[in-house]
């Protein structure tokens, strides 16, 4: 029940796939000798390079050749290593767990009170594992009290009825966390683990 980077990297291969393409396609109007016309028919008050034109203008190499050349190079290899560190870090898959929630009461001028999530995912638990054909289960809340999300790990024995199993979820106990919370929930989600092994009601624990 951990979170990925998921949407950290659908944003960052846009954003490299769209310079990647406008680099391209500026690419392809400097070599076609397009991209003088484009510039002249809007008025752009600059020649680009034509096809015929070296790739580095002159005395590009005198840049290199300064003394803070190498330590600016330096400086840009270290930010772009740590900015990939960053970035393979983020990869590392999260629960993401909720902080504690500030329910306020009807009145809000009354005050709060504190709930730790863990409090809340007890029940969940408790509850879910009190369902038939279930032999066990782990909750996990994210988000905030006002936008609560619900995620359980619920474990079934391979006779559970898996749909009246997540009926009763939906129905009860996702339903009591809501009144409990005072606010429905965002996001329900259930990942069902079945097992051969079976819950045992005649089991007692002294």
């Amino acid at each position: 029940m951990r979170e990925s980077a998921g949407r950290l990297n659908r944003t960052w291969l846009a954003i490299i796939g769209l310079a990647t393409l406008i680099l391209g396609i500026a690419g392809v109007l400097l070599a076609s000798g397009l991209a003088g016309t484009i510039a002249q028919s809007a008025g752009a008050g600059f020649s680009p390079a034509e096809p015929a034109d070296p790739a580095l203008p002159e005395g590009f190499r005198d840049v290199f050749a300064n003394d803070a050349a190498p330590i600016i190079l330096a400086v840009l290899a270290v930010l772009i290593g740590i900015g990939a560190l960053l970035w393979l870090l983020a990869q590392i898959p999260r629960r993401n767990q909720a902080r504690a929630f500030r329910l306020h009461g009807d009145n809000g001028s009354t005050g709060y009170t504190t709930c730790e999530p863990r409090v809340l995912t007890d029940a969940v638990e408790q509850e879910t594992a009190a369902l038939p054909g279930v032999t066990g289960a782990t909750a996990l809340l994210r988000g905030t009290a006002a936008e609560p999300e619900l995620t359980i790990d619920v474990r079934v024995d391979d006779r559970a009825d898996v749909q009246d199993v997540l009926e009763k979820i939906h129905a009860q106990v996702a339903s009591n966390l809501e009144t409990a919370l005072e606010t429905p929930l965002r996001k329900v989600a259930v990942l069902f683990n079945v097992t051969a092994r079976r819950r045992n009601d005649h089991e007692a624990v002294l």
